[in-house]
């Protein structure tokens, strides 16, 4: 029944951007691969929105699957694909393909394998996969690559120190760069655009990106249900098993990242909001699945649901 209710909500909060009411924000973001894909894809302007969709459909059942695999949460919930797809609905602007959304899916991916090195204490190869992971991510959506500090801290705070573990993550972060070097030597494309693609993943833009209050009041008020719910989490999380309050502390780690982000590079907002939402989504599920008090989770997530539907309304007004 909760999936009906995910999709439902998804679609419905998606219908000004499939029935092309309005334009999403469309700035100056996107790696290499990204506008590379979407020369072919965007063959009409609603074809843009629709496959935003399905990625988000993506994302946010990637996420029930990686939370089933490990058990952040006790009980196999889709919590987390709710929460995901109201932080994400409430955000008009973003409804489209969105390379961060993309890079979100991969960063989910890394995330799994990043956890799941912490059920052993041999030496694990899945820093090497998670790195290609961020690695790949970075040619869709450029700044990528600030998720690196957070194998490195992993590997420095909760991994017996495996010098192969610090090279498999430099190794696998440079694998998709070695792919991409290996396709314009194949391809015989212009050496200058493959300048241009790499100086673009590196680049820094100052843009300040005008938005409307509801734009920027959603956010906020998310912000703060967030805050709300971690501050529970801290309250909670030394009763957790280890791998758990791990995997939790590598979510603060991300969420830590994307704030950087936005605040030291203005045009990663809003589509740096998709990565946000990520960590987000499973501290508000946390507090739903463990608040004692059924009223204030009621409370919580009607909060929310509230938030996405002025936000829907009063868009485009003020």
């Amino acid at each position: 029944m909760l999936i009906v209710v995910i999709i439902l909500i998804a679609g419905v909060t998606w219908i000004p951007a499939l029935t092309n009411l309005y334009t999403p924000y469309s700035g100056q973001y996107g790696a290499f691969l990204f506008y590379e894909l979407s020369t072919w894809l965007f063959i009409l302007p609603v074809t843009d929105a629709w496959l935003g969709l399905i990625l988000l459909f993506m994302a946010s059942f990637f996420l029930v699957f990686v939370n089933f695999r490990l058990r952040l949460i006790k009980e196999t919930s889709y919590l987390p694909a709710l929460c995901y797809v109201l932080f994400v609905g409430g955000m008009t602007e973003l409804h489209r393909m969105n390379p961060a959304l993309i890079a979100t899916i991969l960063l989910i991916g890394a995330f799994k394998l990043l956890v799941g090195s912490f059920k052993s204490d041999r030496l694990s190869y899945d820093f090497f996969m998670a790195s290609a992971l961020i690695s790949a991510a970075t040619f869709f959506y450029q700044y990528m690559y600030v998720y690196m500090l957070v194998v490195w801290m992993s590997l420095m705070l909760w991994r017996p120190v495996y010098w192969r573990e610090w090279v498999f993550s430099i190794l696998g972060f440079a694998l998709p760069v070695f792919f991409a070097f290996s396709w314009f030597f194949l391809m015989d494309d212009d050496y200058e655009r493959m300048g241009v693609f790499f100086s673009e993943i590196w680049a820094v833009h100052r843009i300040k990106p005008t938005f409307s209050i509801a734009t920027m009041l959603f956010p906020a008020i998310s912000l703060l249900i967030a805050a709300f719910a971690f501050v529970h989490l801290m309250r909670n999380i030394g009763s957790k098993k280890t791998i758990v309050s791990n995997g939790y502390s590598i979510l603060i780690l991300m969420a830590i990242a994307a704030v950087a982000l936005m605040i030291t590079v203005p045009d990663t907002f809003p589509d740096v909001w998709y990565l946000l939402a990520f960590p987000m989504s499973f501290f508000l599920s946390d507090y739903l699945a463990t608040v004692k008090s059924i009223r204030w989770g009621t409370i919580v997530l009607t909060m929310l649901i509230i938030g996405v539907a002025i936000a829907q309304i009063f868009a485009d007004r003020f």
